[in-house]
C-alpha cells in the first residue's frame, strides 16, 4: 500500500518523483488501488472505482513518460470525479436510484479537460442525491477521516474524504450553496468554488443551473491552483508565492446575534492575523446579513431544483430519499413571484458586494460555524444554542455563491477534539489568482499539526 509520505504528498512532489525515475505511474496506480481496498471501507467516499481504467490510463502515461517530450500539468496523477460530472463509459449516478443505470457516452467537458492534462481517474465519488442535501440508503453516508463517526457535510462528501484520506491527489466536484466549500471545511482540505461558469457546466448532472458551480478540491493551494489550471488554462499557480504585502482585505464584522463556535471564531481571527503580520492591509466590513443570502440561494434553488425533477417526481417519487423528496416538493410550492423577489434580492447582494470591496482584494470570513458534527445529525449545537445542521452549516457559505464570486475555503487549524477549523477567502469576479494567492499566503506560515488524519486512519486499520 502507498506510504503515508506519498498518499499525502503534493502534485508537484509527485512530479518530480516521475520525473526522476523514482516511481512510476503503473506503481502509483497499483499501489493507490491498494490503498483504497483497505482505507475506504472505513470511509465510502468512492461510488465507483476504475480500477481496470486505471491500470490502462497508467500504463499509457508511463509510455508518454519513458518517451520523453512535453507533459501536461496532470500527468499521471491520480484524480477523483463527483458522481455528478459524466464519465463516458462509466456509471454517472448522482447519488440518485434513478441514475443507477446511467452511462453517459462523452465526458463532461471539465473531465475531458483534466484528461487533456495527464491526469488519472481514479473513480467517481460519493455524493448527496442530486446535490440536494442528503444521501441516499443506496449508496450510503461518507464518513469523516478524522473522526469516523462525524459527518463531511455538504453534497461533495466522497470527494473530499477521498482528498483527506489519502486516497487521490485532487477531486473535482460541484458547489451550490457551499457543497465543495463546506464539506472540504470539515475534512481539512482546500476547496475552490470558481466565479459562476468559468469553468463549463456541459455535462453535470444539474441541481440549480444559476447557482451551480465546478471546482477542484485538494490538499494544498498549490495542487487545487494547479487543477484549477488546467480546466481553464489560466495561470493562477505561477503567482502564488507572490505574497500579501500591501494587499488591502477586509474582514467580516460579526454580525449582531451571529452564532458561531468560539473555537471556530478563535481560529478565524488567528489566520486574519497571520495574514496581518505579512504586511497585509485589513479592515472590518460590514456586509448584509448572511440571512438574507441564505435565504435568497434557498428559494432559487429550492425552485429550480423542483422543475428539474417534477417529472421525475411525479412518476417515482418512491425513488428519491425521503428528506431529498420533501425539499423537492417544497420547491415546487414556492409561487413564482417568490423566485422573482429572490432574484432582485441576489441583484442588490451583487451591487453591495461590489460596493463593499470596491476598495479591497477580497473579502475574508469563516466557512462553517461549527466543526466535523455527528454523522446522520439533524440539529446540532452551535456555541449553546440548537440550530437545523443544514441552516447552521450554510451560514457563510452562499453570500459567494448568489453573487457568482470565487471562494475558496481553507483549513486554519484543529478544534480542542482534533477536528479541522476553515475559513474562506471570497474575490473579485474572475480573479481566483488573488484568491488563491491569499490562501497560499496564509498557508505558507500556517504553524498547526497535524495536517492529515493519519492517526485516525491508523488506528481504525490497526482495530480490524
Amino acid at each position: 500500500m502507498l506510504s503515508a509520505e506519498l498518499a499525502f504528498s503534493s502534485i508537484a512532489q509527485l512530479r518530480d518523483l516521475y520525473r526522476e525515475r523514482k516511481v512510476s505511474p503503473t506503481e502509483v496506480a497499483e499501489s493507490l488501488l491498494e490503498r483504497v481496498s483497505r482505507v475506504d471501507p472505513l470511509l465510502n467516499s468512492y461510488a465507483t472505482v476504475l480500477r481496470d481504467g486505471l491500470r490502462q490510463q497508467a500504463a499509457t502515461a508511463e509510455r508518454e513518460l519513458m518517451r520523453g517530450g512535453p507533459l501536461g500539468a496532470l500527468h499521471g496523477i491520480p484524480l477523483s470525479i463527483k458522481d455528478n460530472l459524466a464519465t463516458a463509459g462509466v456509471r454517472t449516478a448522482a447519488g440518485s436510484r434513478a441514475l443507477a443505470a446511467w452511462v453517459p457516452e462523452r465526458d463532461a467537458d471539465c473531465v475531458s479537460s483534466l484528461r487533456e492534462h495527464g491526469a488519472l481517474i481514479a473513480g467517481k465519488t460519493n455524493m448527496f442525491e442530486r446535490a440536494v442535501g442528503e444521501a441516499h440508503d443506496d449508496y450510503g453516508h461518507v464518513r469523516n477521516p478524522w473522526k469516523l463517526d462525524r459527518a463531511t457535510a455538504g453534497s461533495s462528501t466522497g470527494s473530499v474524504a477521498a482528498v483527506a484520506a489519502g486516497l487521490c491527489w485532487g477531486s473535482l466536484a460541484s458547489d451550490t450553496g457551499g457543497s465543495i466549500r463546506v464539506p472540504a471545511a470539515m475534512c481539512g482540505v482546500v476547496g475552490l468554488k470558481p466565479t459562476y461558469d468559468v469553468i463549463s457546466r456541459r455535462g453535470l448532472v444539474e441541481t440549480s443551473p444559476s447557482l451551480d458551480h465546478i471546482g477542484p478540491i485538494a490538499r494544498g493551494v498549490e495542487d487545487t491552483a494547479v487543477v484549477f489550471d488546467a480546466l481553464t488554462a489560466g495561470e493562477c499557480a505561477g503567482a502564488l508565492e507572490h505574497g500579501v504585502n500591501g494587499m488591502r482585505i477586509a474582514v467580516a464584522r460579526a454580525q449582531p446575534g451571529e452564532l458561531i463556535d468560539p473555537q471556530v471564531r478563535a481560529a478565524f481571527e488567528s489566520a486574519c492575523a497571520a495574514l496581518d503580520r505579512q504586511g497585509a492591509s485589513l479592515r472590518e466590513v460590514d456586509i448584509p446579513d448572511f440571512r438574507i443570502a441564505r435565504a435568497v440561494l434557498w428559494a432559487i434553488a429550492s425552485v429550480e431544483a423542483a422543475d428539474l425533477h417534477r417529472e421525475r417526481l411525479r412518476r417515482s417519487a418512491a425513488d428519491y430519499h425521503p428528506v431529498v423528496r420533501a425539499r423537492l416538493e417544497a420547491g415546487a410550492r414556492i409561487p413564482g413571484h417568490a423566485y422573482v423577489r429572490a432574484q432582485r434580492v441576489r441583484l442588490w447582494l451583487v451591487r453591495e458586494l461590489d460596493r463593499t470591496l470596491a476598495e479591497s482584494a477580497a473579502l475574508l470570513l469563516p466557512v462553517s460555524p461549527i466543526t466535523a458534527y455527528p454523522l446522520g445529525a439533524r440539529r446540532v449545537n452551535v456555541d449553546g444554542h440548537e440550530e437545523d445542521v443544514g441552516q447552521a452549516v450554510t451560514r457563510y457559505t452562499p453570500l459567494a455563491s448568489v453573487t457568482g464570486r470565487p471562494a475558496v475555503a481553507l483549513p486554519c487549524g484543529l478544534s480542542s477534539d482534533g477536528l479541522p477549523i476553515a475559513f474562506q477567502v471570497l474575490g473579485h469576479q474572475r480573479d481566483e489568482a488573488t484568491v488563491l494567492r491569499i490562501a497560499r499566503a496564509y498557508e505558507r506560515v500556517a504553524d498547526w499539526q497535524p495536517r492529515h488524519p493519519v492517526a485516525t486512519l491508523d488506528a481504525a486499520l490497526a482495530a480490524g
